[in-house]
C-alpha cells in the first residue's frame, strides 16, 4: 500500500514515450454500475517497472490478456471467447464488491471465470475491501485510532434529545430482511433512523442551513446499528467504519468472523449474542446508564505513550491491514496492481496457466437470516405451540383408539355430539341418494 496513492482519474497519453515503462492494456468488458469512469485509469503507482491502462474499447481484446466483467452487468448472452478463457490465452476477471448477486450463487456461469476480483479474503484474487490499508490518512487503523467526536459527557447532553441508537439506511431491500429485527427492537429501546427505511428522524443542519456529515450525524450517539444487509464471509463495509472514526460503540450483524475487522474482542456489540431483541435493548439500556461500562468499548483509543498498538489492536487486523509503505494491502490500490501484474505475467508468459482453476460459486452466505423474526417472536408464536399442542392430542388418541374398543365408542359418541346438525343432516341426505342409486342400479 503507498503511503499517499495517487488518484486513478487522470490517465497519461496513449503515445508512449521512448524510455517509459511498458504499458499493458487491460479490458474491462462491461461497465461500472453503467458508469464509464474505468475508461483510462492507469496502474503506475506498485513499484513496478511497467504500467498498466484500463480501457472499455472492445477493438482492443487481441492485445488485451486480463478481461474484466462487473458483477451486476454479467450478461450470459455477452461473454468474451470461451475458447480465449479456456485455452489460457486470456484471463477473466469477476469484479465485484457487492455481496453475490443471484446468478453467483448457484449458476455454472462462475466456472468461466478464471479470477475473482473481490471482498472476499477466502476466495478473491484480488482483495479489495472498503477500508484503506496502511497507516495513512484515511487508513482504517487510523480511523479506528482516532479520538472520539465528543466525550461521554457531552454525549450525555445529547441523549437528552437523541435515542442511544443511530442507523442510517438507503433501503429496506436486504438478502437478510434486517429491518425486520429492528422493528421488533423499537419495541424495546428508541433508534433515530435517518434515511428511507423506517425513517423516524429529519436529517439535521447546522445553523447556517449546511447539512451535517454522516459522521456528524452518527458521532452524537453512543450506539450505531453497523447491520450489513447480507450475510457473508468477509462482507464488511463502511457500516463499521463510520462509528469507529467518530467513538461511537458499533452493534454488528454481518459474517461470522468479525476478527478481522474489529479493533479488540470487547470494543463491539454482536446481535447474535443474545437471544431476542429484547435481551439486546436490556444491555443497552444498561450500558447507557452506566458510563464506566460503556466507555471499556473505546478503551483501544485510550493509548498513551507507553502502550504499542500491537499490544492493544487484535492482531488479525494488524495483520490484515497495518502494511509496510509499499507492500500491496487489501484495498482498491492493492487490487488493482495485481490485477496488473497478471497483465504483464500473461503477457511476457510468466504466467502458469491451471485449466481446472476457476471461481466457482460463493457458498457462504446466510440468506433471509431475519426475515421471520416479527411473527417468529410475537404474533404466531401461538399457533405453532396449538400446533404442536393438536398433534401430541391426536396422537394420544390415536394409541388409545388402538387399544381399547370402549375408547373407539367414546370418540365416535364425541364426534357425533360436535357434529354441526346441517351437516348431520348433509351427510343423511347423501346417504339416502346413494341407497337409492344402489337400488335403482340393482333393479334394472
Amino acid at each position: 500500500m503507498l503511503k499517499n496513492p495517487p488518484t486513478m482519474a487522470e490517465a497519461p497519453q496513449d503515445n508512449q514515450q521512448q524510455g517509459d515503462p511498458k504499458e499493458y492494456p487491460i479490458l474491462w468488458w462491461t461497465k461500472w454500475f453503467s458508469q464509464t469512469i474505468e475508461e483510462g485509469k492507469v496502474v503506475n503507482y506498485c513499484g513496478l517497472p511497467y504500467t498498466c491502462r484500463f480501457t472499455l474499447d472492445r477493438s482492443k481484446y487481441d492485445d488485451a490478456k486480463v478481461i474484466i466483467i462487473h458483477a451486476s452487468s454479467f450478461d450470459p448472452n455477452d461473454v468474451p471467447s470461451i475458447e480465449d478463457v479456456q485455452s489460457g490465452r486470456k484471463a477473466l476477471v469477476l469484479n465485484t464488491l457487492e455481496a453475490p448477486w443471484g446468478w453467483q450463487i448457484k449458476s455454472k456461469w462462475t466456472e468461466i471465470f478464471t479470477h475473482l476480483w473481490s471482498y472476499s479474503f477466502g476466495t478473491a484474487d484480488f482483495v479489495q475491501s472498503y477500508f484503506l490499508a496502511g497507516r495513512g490518512p484515511g487508513s482504517f487503523i487510523q480511523n479506528i485510532l482516532a479520538r472520539p467526536m465528543y466525550t461521554i459527557e457531552e454525549k450525555n447532553q445529547f441523549r437528552q434529545e437523541l435515542a442511544p441508537i443511530a442507523w442510517i439506511v438507503s433501503s429496506c431491500t436486504s438478502e437478510n430482511a434486517r429491518h425486520f429485527y429492528v422493528k421488533q427492537l423499537l419495541k424495546y429501546i428508541d433508534v433515530d433512523i435517518y434515511g428511507h427505511c423506517m425513517k423516524n428522524k429529519d436529517w439535521p443542519t447546522h445553523p447556517d442551513g449546511q447539512q451535517f456529515s454522516d459522521r456528524e450525524v452518527v458521532g452524537r450517539y453512543k450506539f450505531y446499528l453497523s447491520i450489513e444487509n447480507t450475510n457473508c464471509n468477509d462482507y464488511v463495509t463502511e457500516k463499521i467504519e463510520r462509528p469507529y472514526s467518530v467513538g461511537v460503540v458499533p452493534i454488528l450483524d454481518g459474517p461470522k468472523d468479525y476478527s478481522r475487522f474489529i479493533p479488540t474482542n470487547h470494543s463491539t456489540i454482536r446481535l447474535d449474542e443474545f437471544s431476542t431483541p429484547e435481551q439486546l435493548a436490556i444491555r443497552i439500556h444498561q450500558l447507557d446508564q452506566n458510563d464506566d461500562a460503556y466507555l471499556t468499548y473505546l478503551d483501544y483509543k485510550a493509548l498513551d505513550s507507553n502502550t504499542t498498538i500491537e499490544s492493544v489492536l487484535n492482531p488479525k487486523l494488524l495483520q490484515a491491514y497495518d502494511v509496510a509503505p509499499g507492500v500491496w494491502g487489501p484495498d482498491e490500490y492493492g487490487a488493482r496492481c495485481g490485477v496488473c501484474k497478471l497483465a504483464h505475467d500473461m503477457a511476457e508468459g510468466d504466467y502458469k496457466y491451471d485449466a481446472s482453476k476457476t471461481i466457482g460459486y460463493d457458498q457462504t452466505c446466510a440468506f433471509r437470516k431475519w426475515a421471520f423474526m416479527s411473527w417468529g417472536l410475537e404474533f404466531y408464536w401461538w399457533i405453532g405451540a396449538l400446533v404442536v399442542l393438536g398433534i401430541v392430542a391426536g396422537g394420544a388418541v390415536i394409541l388409545a383408539c388402538s387399544k381399547s374398543r370402549r375408547a373407539r365408542h367414546y370418540l365416535f359418541i364425541t364426534t357425533s355430539k360436535l357434529t354441526p346438525a346441517w351437516l348431520k343432516s348433509s351427510k343423511a341426505s347423501n346417504k339416502n341418494i346413494k341407497l337409492h342409486e344402489y337400488r335403482t342400479l340393482a333393479t334394472e
